[in-house]
């Protein structure tokens, strides 16, 4: 769909450029030949027709309100009477399809956030013993983000992690969804980065509870604790396996919440329909400008042109030789 619409475009752009041409003139060619034939076609003519020129503002009027239209009141035989209103209507179907598919790819990945209830389990290993964990909910949790972002807060009371840090909206508003995917902060609502980081395996209760974990936060090498920049988080089950020291894993990256990672390129994968869709209502504007440019353009030859082609009546006087004689004669032709 998107390269029928830059189709569409390019056909746009060439239009006003080849009017500086009749149609004609781009089928059968122009040269000396033709213009000598028009003028001795002129100079023949004893019957002259009367024409009415055309409003070349006028066209363009017509034409900037609906392509096409004043290509019609100028020349209705103009291939560009025709492919005006094609490149609208394409146009048209283009930026119609794309919102459609942009609104229910944002229905898509809101509902995918929490408007399901998912049923999973997690399953760890702790000291080669099994355990698994079952979750029943949305995929993001309120919940989860606001007890996490409460142990964050609290590590060190004069470093940038305070009320004003988080703002997660409470209702599902427009805002609400773009943070759960743009800010690494809002991370802890997602129930994968929840049950592998915040979780104890072994019975399911909030880590951050117990002091023991207080290593799992990973933060940034700092002077003073005002400074203080959380960067990454250990697993639980890493902690209580003893990797804490070097498996650290950043918000940011895939691997610490996939869910928030598929969500994200489905918002992208939305805004891309829509950023397609208002190509497409750029398209609508520059298809009226042009149709308009062509409309006057045309207009203009159409008035320039029209004076110099032979009539389609003409009286036509020649000699012919009877019986010896040169005789008149006085020919009546048609053009149709």
């Amino acid at each position: 769909m998107k390269k029928i619409l830059i189709v569409l475009l390019c056909l746009g752009l060439m239009v006003p450029v080849l009017a500086k041409k009749g149609d004609d003139d781009w089928i059968f060619g122009t040269g000396p030949e033709k213009e000598e034939e028009e003028q001795q076609a002129d100079d023949d003519a004893l019957i002259k027709i009367n024409f009415q020129k055309k409003d070349a503002r006028l066209a363009m009027l017509y034409s900037a309100i609906l392509p096409g239209a004043g290509q019609f009141y100028a020349k209705k035989s103009s291939l560009a009477t025709w492919i005006f209103p094609i490149i609208e209507v394409g146009l048209i179907g283009g930026m119609v399809f794309y919102n459609i598919q942009g609104d229910k790819r944002t229905d898509d990945f809101e509902n995918y956030a929490n408007g399901e209830m998912i049923n999973t389990t997690f399953h760890y290993t702790v000291d080669d013993t099994d355990y698994s964990l079952n979750y029943v909910g949305p995929r993001y949790n309120r919940n989860f983000q606001a007890q996490t972002e409460a142990v964050l807060r609290d590590f060190y009371p004069n470093d940038i992690y305070d009320q004003d840090f988080f703002r997660l909206e409470s209702a599902n508003t427009q805002h609400f969804y773009e943070d759960i995917g743009k800010y690494n902060k809002y991370i802890f609502g997602w129930a994968d980065w929840y049950y592998n980081f915040a979780v104890d395996p072994r019975d399911g209760s909030f880590a951050f509870d117990n002091e023991d974990f207080v290593d799992a936060w990973i933060w940034a090498d700092t002077q003073y604790e005002h400074s203080s920049i959380w960067t990454a988080n250990v697993r639980i089950e890493d902690f209580l396996n003893g990797h804490g020291s070097t498996h650290h894993i950043a918000p940011g990256t895939p691997i610490a919440s996939p869910n928030r990672q598929h969500y994200i390129q489905m918002r992208k994968d939305a805004n891309a329909s829509y950023k397609n869709a208002r190509i497409a209502t750029m398209g609508l504007a520059f298809n009226h400008i042009a149709s308009s440019i062509h409309a006057f353009v045309l207009t203009k030859q159409v008035n320039k042109t029209y004076l110099t082609e032979a009539p389609p009546i003409q009286l036509k006087y020649y000699t012919a030789l009877r019986d010896g004689r040169v005789q008149p004669s006085l020919g009546l032709v048609w053009t149709f």
